[in-house]
């Protein structure tokens, strides 16, 4: 039998956390705060477990605000979510003037809802035109009020805390919130060692393939692609994310682990009927039947690359069901004279005739993201490299033309001259253009259909 105390904590956190709406703050890669709304959203509105709230989502500069909304739903947004970074509970919002009022309102959170002893908690403050200024002193208040509530308090890059805890005062206004995520969500764990090329984050690769997608939708309503195309393929991240969005794969199936697992307020129950749904909305089992025939065709010269992105292959497939790896690993284009699963060769030297010989590829889907050493414009002109990326991509464009197949995707220009080099050599292509920005750069996404 639990102890009284534990019991009375469990009946407090069923009237105030389950019987009552939050508030929860979401974050997302910079440059796709409308395609991180639109995905809450639908989350929001295609719920596995109703909720008989009517959320609220507000688009802010840097995060989005969800108000209204029951906690098993915000468990969902967590284990369903692509295109989102942090998945934030709010547990106090009030006006404090000064350190002791910031001190008394923090000391008013029923902190045992939310912390137990085994957890490592990192601190995080932020105060902008408040008269409580000195964010090391907030900082101090707020570990002297937790330090017998946790394992202790973590600072400083490389850390290992199960999850941050953040105090944002602006104008005075405190608003205290607790990541429900602890690892950030683009960390879905099939991503062993990176690159030294500055690989795209996976929340930033699910954003421009969600929005590629839509921007076919725009333009040929009904075309799906049968090959997922990956020049420069890199650390495969493009391949892992295709699967995930367009084979509606829930990143938790991926088995990593979430902040309020560890929290005395997490109900396994609820976590369990969610692993359930996302196991029966999985269509990843369809992959390469006789109604769903996919390839995916990896092209880099980069051995280092390669070897990373061999070795995330096998990271990914140990993390899928039994059932599913055989399909997974079959879905990765074999040449007849190889059975590797990377082509080694230079891209923009390609023979395309070849390959459409040995396989019908059928609808192409092609993002684009060139090594970030030609990005940052260090080996060679990058103007002239994105055209002569634009001419390649051109002429694969007409020949799948040829065989009654279409080509659509996008590629990541780091200038405005790269992105107009490439614009130039895309003549009768349908092209929309975006901003994000990327390790500090403002990177130019052109989607071509």
């Amino acid at each position: 039998m639990k102890p009284e105390k534990e019991q009375n904590i469990e009946k407090q956190i069923k009237k105030h956390i389950y019987g009552k709406s939050q508030s929860a703050i979401v974050t997302f890669p910079t440059g796709f705060g409308s395609t991180a709304l639109q995905e809450v959203e639908e989350i929001l509105n295609n719920l596995w477990f109703k909720q008989k709230f009517n959320s609220k989502c507000t688009l802010l500069k840097n995060e989005i605000l969800i108000e209204n909304v029951h906690i098993f739903a915000l468990n969902e947004i967590l284990m369903r979510s692509l295109c989102l970074t942090d998945l934030r509970l709010i547990l106090l919002e009030e006006k404090a003037v000064g350190k002791e009022a910031f001190a008394k309102h923090c000391q008013s959170i029923a902190w045992d809802y939310y912390l137990q002893k085994s957890m490592s908690l990192k601190v995080k403050v932020d105060s902008v035109a408040s008269k409580a200024f000195h964010e090391s002193g907030l900082k101090e208040i707020l570990a002297n009020i937790l330090k017998d509530k946790c394992l202790e308090i973590v600072s400083g890059e490389n850390t290992n805390e199960t999850t941050a805890l953040y105090a944002q005062l602006y104008k005075d206004k405190l608003t205290v919130s607790l990541s429900l995520c602890g690892q950030p969500l683009y960390k879905r764990g099939y991503r062993g060692t990176l690159s030294a090329s500055a690989p795209l984050r996976e929340d930033a690769a699910a954003c421009t393939i969600t929005k590629a997608f839509q921007f076919l939708q725009k333009h040929k309503q009904d075309l799906k692609a049968q090959t997922l195309m990956l020049p420069f393929s890199g650390t495969g991240t493009f391949a892992f994310e295709y699967l995930l969005s367009q084979l509606a794969h829930a990143p938790c199936l991926l088995n990593r682990e979430y902040a309020i697992q560890k929290m005395p307020l997490f109900r396994k129950e609820n976590f369990s009927f969610l692993l359930k749904k996302a196991n029966e909305f999985s269509k990843l089992n369809l992959l390469n039947s006789l109604d769903n025939p996919f390839h995916i065709l990896s092209i880099d010269n980069a051995k280092q690359a390669n070897a990373a992105f061999l070795e995330n292959i096998e990271n990914f497939k140990n993390k899928l069901d039994n059932s599913l790896q055989e399909l997974f690993i079959n879905s990765f284009y074999k040449s007849n004279s190889s059975n590797e699963k990377i082509l080694c060769e230079n891209f923009l030297k390609l023979n395309i005739d070849e390959l459409l010989q040995n396989a019908n590829f059928g609808n192409v889907f092609l993002p684009l993201n060139p090594p970030y050493g030609i990005r940052l414009n260090d080996k060679g002109n990058s103007t002239v490299f994105y055209a002569n990326v634009g001419k390649k991509v051109s002429e694969i464009r007409a020949k799948l033309k040829n065989n009654n197949s279409h080509l659509f995707g996008f590629i990541l220009c780091p200038s405005e001259d790269s992105w107009s080099a490439f614009c130039k050599c895309m003549r009768g292509a349908e092209l929309e253009t975006y901003h994000f920005t990327q390790g500090g750069m403002d990177i130019r996404v052109c989607m071509f259909v």
